[in-house]
């Protein structure tokens, strides 16, 4: 039986986390559990020490773009952070069901045109989803930080990934 992707970690690459809500519900609807995801991604970022580079709230789903943690690993902080996430949830919705689908999506961005491709590819999904006119109108995404206008909750750090050299 085949099983779940390999996640590589220590190679000093940006991770592309996609996570969506269980059975694609719209669990993060309201702004006060968008608020709440990004409060708890604050937390669960100072605590294992990771950057984040970029990232976008959704009603059913959110994308990180996120460093790899200087403790632990990538795959524990999110495990962390959904775990918590979901308890908070049912506590306030006073419900069992599960907050999110298992397993998420990790993608290695290793090419540094690819963190641009990222964050614009974020950056838009609220005025795809047709949610708000501007990207920087939407409070819960990096947009605002890449933009100059503010940083948000969650503290932001622009990065870039060392080109090999030819030869």
């Amino acid at each position: 039986m085949p099983k779940g992707p390999k996640r590589v970690y220590g190679k000093g690459q940006l991770h592309f986390l996609t996570c969506f809500c269980y059975l694609r519900q719209q669990k993060l609807a309201e702004e006060k559990h968008r608020n709440l995801f990004v409060q708890l991604l604050e937390e669960i970022r100072t605590k294992f020490r990771f950057g984040v580079v970029g990232y976008v709230v959704m009603l059913d789903h959110f994308h990180l773009l996120m460093v790899e943690p200087t403790i632990d690993t990538a795959a524990n902080a999110i495990e962390m952070l959904l775990q918590r996430y979901q308890r908070r949830y049912n506590s306030s919705v006073r419900g069992e069901e599960p907050a999110w689908e298992i397993p998420y999506a990790d993608a290695h961005i290793f090419q540094p045109e690819k963190i641009e491709e990222r964050l614009n590819f974020m950056h838009l999904q609220p005025v795809k989803e047709g949610l708000v006119e501007h990207a920087t109108d939407w409070e819960w995404s990096s947009a605002r930080f890449y933009s100059g206008i503010e940083e948000g909750v969650v503290t932001l750090e622009r990065a870039t990934l060392q080109r090999k050299s030819a030869g």
